[in-house]
């Protein structure tokens, strides 16, 4: 089921959240704020995500900071919807982080974020039901995306599936899979973009698919990009580590190619693309990288 609310400042509801799903809690904020940093605003997003964290749940906050796997959360940029007004979200798949962000909301109407004084307007909320989401799915054959942060993914070199070598890969696993070095790669990739929602679904959805057969149709073509539209990289500088970050933003038109069309995958397909425009893509989408969305799906 999908849930949205709209909460206004001084007016707090919760309803609870779905086990098998996302939790998108956005906020809509007025400030005075100059010299809007566009694409590099999602550290600023989630550094006030981690500042929430520690005032609503200090072991949890440790926690999430200290993760070094699969970050559970991601963060929007912030998006400037007028002058003056703003927005940005966050995404959990951790019910114990959505209820820190809406009760930190409920008690405060004012935020520090990119230091400017943010005065919260409105929290809007809604939770995913990736059994629902799976079960809406429509077997669309053309997608038209468009990257509006940047987005970058990790892809190893060299890159040999595991099933394409049988019998060997279970020996693999045992003694340890082929090293690979990673190289960021700044481009529309439909394989290595769904194959990154994939290891979401897989490891917070909760909702059984067959993964890893999806992940090798995606390998053996299942996903065709057919198309782009302004692509162009951005370079971002991550002050505090002295390191700078690469990402593509414009759009992309994937397909499905009919030699390797089977219509469950082409569904999941679909749920996996919806998931992606609230969850995020790739590298550091904690950071604000990743969002996109679906312009259009025939």
């Amino acid at each position: 089921m999908l849930v949205l609310m709209f909460i206004s400042v001084g007016l707090f509801i919760f309803r609870g959240v779905v086990d098998l799903g996302v939790d998108v809690v956005g906020v809509i904020a007025s400030s005075s704020l100059e010299g809007y940093p566009r694409y590099s605003s999602g550290f600023g997003v989630r550094g006030l995500f981690y500042n929430i964290l520690r005032v609503s749940d200090k072991s949890l906050a440790s926690k999430i900071h200290g993760f070094g796997g699969l970050a559970p959360f991601s963060s929007s940029p912030l998006i400037r919807l007028e002058e003056g007004i703003y927005y940005f979200r966050y995404a959990s798949f951790d019910s114990r982080i959505t209820r820190a962000l809406l009760e930190y909301f409920k008690r405060n109407d004012e935020v520090q974020l990119l230091h400017n004084k943010f005065y919260v307007r409105e929290i809007t909320f809604k939770s995913i039901d990736l059994s629902k989401l799976l079960q809406d799915a429509y077997p669309y054959e053309k997608y038209e995306i468009e990257f509006m942060s940047p987005t970058c993914f990790r892809r190893p070199c060299p890159y040999i599936p595991l099933y394409t070598l049988g019998f060997i890969a279970k020996m693999l696993r045992i003694v340890g899979r082929p090293r690979s070095t990673y190289r960021y790669y700044p481009l529309p990739d439909p394989v290595l973009m769904l194959r990154s929602i994939n290891r979401l679904w897989r490891g917070y959805g909760g909702v059984s698919i067959r993964s890893k057969r999806y992940a090798r149709w995606l390998e053996e073509g299942g996903v065709a990009l057919s198309g782009v539209e302004g692509i162009k990289t951005v370079k971002l500088t991550y002050k505090k580590r002295g390191a700078f970050i690469v990402g593509f933003v414009g759009k992309a038109r994937l397909s499905i190619p009919n030699d390797t069309y089977d219509e469950e995958f082409v569904r999941i397909t679909d749920a996996m693309l919806r998931l992606g425009e609230e969850v995020q893509v790739g590298i550091n989408r904690t950071a604000g990288f990743g969002l996109y969305r679906i312009l259009k799906a025939i």
